[in-house]
């Protein structure tokens, strides 16, 4: 996909309507992981110590989440007449990225599910919020910004505390040869979400 061309203040979009598209694709984006890390924290399992802080560290991330998507819900910058609900969907490419959190949902075993959130997902949507952040306008983009601000902080902390508590597990399994395959092709070298590299 060409390299949008980028207006006089450097932004690679430029509507009211892309940034919408752009807005858009977080909400969705946060929702997926709200879905997944809370069916995960609802799961019954193994009735051990190891299991039951899984669940508790998947419960925080899909409360987290959610709370994101909230967030970026409220954010839409929509114009009169368009249904901002329309605008909340999987970005409208063969990225496979909607595929990819299809199958890290289906992850049998929580620990290797997390391991893949906190060792791929989560950096990587973290990289997607600093590239955003990076060009986004302070005078378009005030409230998308203080947004973004706010996801980079609170999801380096989240990864931190997952790393944390995946060490302590020494049991965790790595996340399947495949399911890393599928976030590569989705992540790496590939507009994610419109008119936004991955850093």
């Amino acid at each position: 996909m060409p390299e949008p061309e980028a207006g006089e203040d450097g932004n690679a979009w430029q509507t009211i309507d892309e940034l919408a598209g752009v807005v858009g694709a977080y909400c969705w984006f946060e929702r997926r992981l709200f879905e997944v890390a809370g069916t995960w924290a609802s799961e019954p399992g193994p009735d051990d110590a190891g299991e039951a802080e899984l669940r508790v560290w998947c419960a925080a991330l899909a409360r987290r989440h959610g709370d994101l998507a909230g967030r970026w819900a409220a954010r839409l910058p929509v114009r009169a007449g368009v249904d901002g609900g329309a605008l909340i969907s999987a970005p409208q490419r063969p990225d496979g990225l909607a595929e990819a959190l299809d199958e890290l949902a289906a992850t049998k075993e929580r620990a290797v599910g997390v391991a893949g959130l906190v060792e791929t997902v989560l950096p990587w949507v973290g990289g997607v919020y600093s590239a955003h952040l990076a060009a986004a306008s302070p005078v378009r983009e005030g409230s998308v910004m203080e947004v973004l601000v706010e996801a980079r902080r609170e999801g380096s902390a989240e990864i931190q505390g997952g790393q944390s508590l995946l060490q302590r597990l020494s049991e965790v399994g790595k996340p399947s040869r495949h399911l890393g395959t599928m976030f590569e092709r989705a992540f790496v070298g590939a507009r994610v979400f419109p008119a936004v590299w991955a850093s």
